[in-house]
């Protein structure tokens, strides 16, 4: 059987080379599967099908034997890069709820791998960290809070009406404010006028 092997991270990369994969290929496929989780540090696989376009039962039962054998070495067997027969002949046996597969390479090592955006992020993050936090209870008093835009509208309102009022109050103010500069400036005039009357009559 054609096949190719290399690695990423801690995985080992299974490439099956063969446009077909069928009992012709079945107890190569299995020798190099056992070598394979022999050594500790090819105990994770990805097996990638991306070249393969047919396959009958065997190749099946290949991939199902590649998945219990890596179960019990404690490792792990991931198929990738599926043609849609071998997912029909999976659907149909119901091995696609037991087997691990994923639609690329790509696809695996993204969930194991952060993305470069997932750091940049996290540095932001850390970044932020000396920032003081919301402390809880106010968290859930904002929740909480049931603003409605008519309470919203109404207080508004009503903050209008109190200005008018402040408003109001304060041009009274200022009116009996003049009123009394406008008595006091008068009163003076009053009595220099009665102490004047007053005189004339003592005089006469």
């Amino acid at each position: 059987m054609k096949h190719s092997v290399s690695s990423r991270k801690d995985l080992t990369i299974l490439k099956i080379e063969e446009a077909v994969f069928d009992v012709r290929h079945a107890a190569d496929f299995r020798t190099i599967i056992e070598e394979r989780l022999n050594n500790e540090n090819d105990k994770n696989l990805i097996i990638d099908f991306s070249q393969v376009k047919a396959i009958d039962s065997s190749g099946i039962s290949s991939m199902l034997m590649a998945h219990q054998q890596a179960n019990q070495s404690e490792g792990l067997a991931i198929f990738v890069s599926l043609c849609q027969q071998m997912k029909d002949l999976l659907k149909i046996s119901g091995l696609d709820r037991q087997l691990y597969i994923f639609t690329s390479i790509n696809e695996v090592m993204t969930l194991i791998e952060p993305s470069g955006k997932g750091r940049k992020s996290s540095r932001k993050r850390h970044k932020n960290k000396s920032e003081t936090p919301v402390p809880n209870e106010d968290i859930e008093r904002i929740a909480a809070a049931n603003f409605k835009e008519d309470d919203i509208i109404d207080d508004e309102e009503d903050a209008i009406d109190n200005d008018d009022i402040e408003s109001d109050r304060h041009d009274e103010n200022n009116d009996a404010e003049d009123v009394k500069t406008k008595k006091k400036r008068g009163r003076p005039k009053k009595v220099a006028s009665d102490k004047k009357n007053t005189s004339d009559k003592r005089t006469g």
